[in-house]
């Protein structure tokens, strides 16, 4: 399978981790500051070092787990320096009180990245059970290439080197497959749908989440489950029957996992409330009556083109007192891009804190029937090792350690292998957590976030999976698949698959046929 460039022609610079602003297609990014850019400088002079001292080329040294560590340790480098990726002049920032801790909130503990050894010990999984509740791929040949042009645009600007005959075979099934199970430590995922009025023009209807459900599963020894599927519904586009009668049908399969909304999407810009009830309510009382008792909205993470009015948590948040026996899962964490993410400011208008007030405001404990994940946002907060101590800090204190679940918004940034190690390696400052409470980001902390949460979330027995898994073809091809990777013959794990740069994303909004908004 060709997915992308055989040459790959900036496989000797590109980091393993982005030390600059970055997107999933869904929002544009800000330029690099020059922080940013002197950090990305610093890394690659790292990473020559490094290369040269392990006996390795660049490109390959890039590839493995010394690659990783060295852009990390920069990361950690630049913070204690002082350095700040968000610049000196951030879109938005907190009005809470200012830190008095002398050094940065967290840090990267890594081995020397020249030791790739001992780098791929330490940055690996060891058998740990990660569970990715939040991935994506597309139908290459659905019936929303004819009927979706707008959406087509949209991920053909989210695979802008793909060598495929047809692009959309960057995004199928198969390069899922690849990026999730074989280019990385990932046990189960959960797929999920770009925005949609229904069937015929969703990029990857239930059926063909299905069709990846048992693919996965045809590959898997005693039964577990490797990839689980959620149903997207659109509530406010044509006749709400017509959509709860759809609920009836995926429901009836007994593999819907939970019911997502996108509430910020919508027939001319228009979206909508889960608290509305003539829309909302309506989906959610039906979910309940089919016995899926998980709802998950898209909040924060501001999409092009969408409603930013009907992007905010509130609403999720007030309905879950209304709905105690159901389970909300907030995608993103109202995470914004143009908000710099600090100590908990309630009087916000903007990123998590309004996802932390609304808990306040509708009395909603810790630990209680609200998630969280963090698709995209740690990928973005990982650079600045204070922010990132922030938005880890404040979810796991407020939202509770035990509802704090992993996403990657992958497969449109590549193989999530690269975060998957970030996020082992780091940790909150003692300062940090004597100043504003967060709790210690230990390795039971980050079990709990990396799959035990999503386990208990649902259903999953982590012994029994990783034990039906262990055996399976897909891990065993792990081995051989990274050897192609250094080979050249199967795409670098750290490739993304969409724009990731503002340049990008600017030009791809730049084209003449994308206009993603519903009619």
């Amino acid at each position: 399978m060709t997915r992308r460039r055989d040459d790959d022609p900036d496989g000797d610079t590109r980091l393993p981790l982005g030390v600059t602003a970055a997107t999933n297609g869904e929002y544009v990014p800000d330029p690099p500051t020059r922080h940013d850019l002197d950090v990305q400088s610093a890394a690659l002079a790292r990473i020559d070092d490094d290369a040269r001292a392990a006996g390795m080329d660049r490109r390959r040294f890039l590839r493995s787990a010394g690659g990783v560590a060295a852009v990390l340790a920069t990361i950690d480098l630049a913070a204690a320096c002082g350095g700040s990726s968000r610049g000196a002049s951030p879109p938005t920032s907190s009005a809470a009180a200012p830190s008095t801790a002398k050094g940065p909130g967290g840090s990267y503990t890594v081995p020397t990245a020249r030791d790739v050894e001992a780098c791929e010990h330490a940055l690996a999984g060891n058998g740990q059970f990660v569970v990715d509740v939040h991935t994506h791929h597309v139908t290459p040949d659905g019936p929303w290439t004819k009927n979706a042009p707008e959406t087509v645009q949209l991920v053909l600007g989210m695979l802008p080197a793909c060598a495929a005959e047809n692009e959309l075979e960057c995004g199928s099934r198969a390069a899922y497959l690849h990026d999730l199970f074989l280019a990385s430590d990932t046990t189960v995922a959960m797929v999920s749908d770009v925005p949609g009025s229904g069937p015929e023009d969703s990029a990857l209807p239930f059926a063909d989440q299905l069709g990846t459900q048992q693919l996965a599963a045809r590959l898997t020894h005693g039964g577990a489950p490797r990839v689980l599927v959620h149903n997207v519904i659109a509530p406010n586009f044509g006749d709400l029957n017509a959509r709860l009668a759809e609920m009836e049908v995926t429901a009836r399969t007994g593999k819907v996992a939970a019911f997502k909304m996108y509430t910020a999407w919508g027939p001319n810009g228009q979206g909508f409330s889960l608290e509305d009830p003539a829309i909302g309510l309506p989906v959610i009382e039906k979910a309940q009556d089919l016995g899926v008792n998980i709802v998950i909205s898209h909040k924060g993470l501001p999409l092009v083109n969408f409603d930013a009015s009907h992007n905010t948590p509130d609403d999720m948040v007030a309905v879950s007192r209304q709905f105690p026996g159901m389970q909300f899962v907030v995608f993103h964490g109202a995470w914004d891009k143009n908000h710099t993410e600090g100590a908990y400011d309630p009087n916000a208008g903007l990123g998590i804190d309004t996802f932390l007030r609304a808990l306040d405001t509708h009395r909603v404990p810790p630990n209680d029937n609200v998630w969280v994940d963090v698709g995209t946002v740690w990928r973005e907060v990982l650079r600045d090792p204070t922010t990132a101590a922030h938005t880890l800090g404040k979810l796991l204190k407020r939202v509770g350690e035990h509802r704090v679940l992993w996403g990657t918004d992958a497969i449109w940034y590549g193989s999530p292998q690269a975060q998957l190690q970030a996020f082992r390696a780091f940790t909150i400052s003692d300062e940090f957590q004597d100043q504003f409470g967060y709790p210690a980001l230990t390795d039971a902390v980050k079990a709990q976030v990396l799959g035990l949460n999503a386990a208990r979330l649902f259903g999953l027995d982590p012994h029994d999976t990783r034990c039906a898994l262990a055996t399976d073809p897909v891990t065993g091809a792990r081995t051989m698949a990274a050897q192609l990777r250094d080979d050249g013959a199967l795409p670098a794990a750290s490739r993304p698959n969409g724009p990731t740069t503002r340049r990008e994303m600017l030009q791809w909004l730049a084209r003449p046929a994308t206009r993603w908004t519903p009619a």
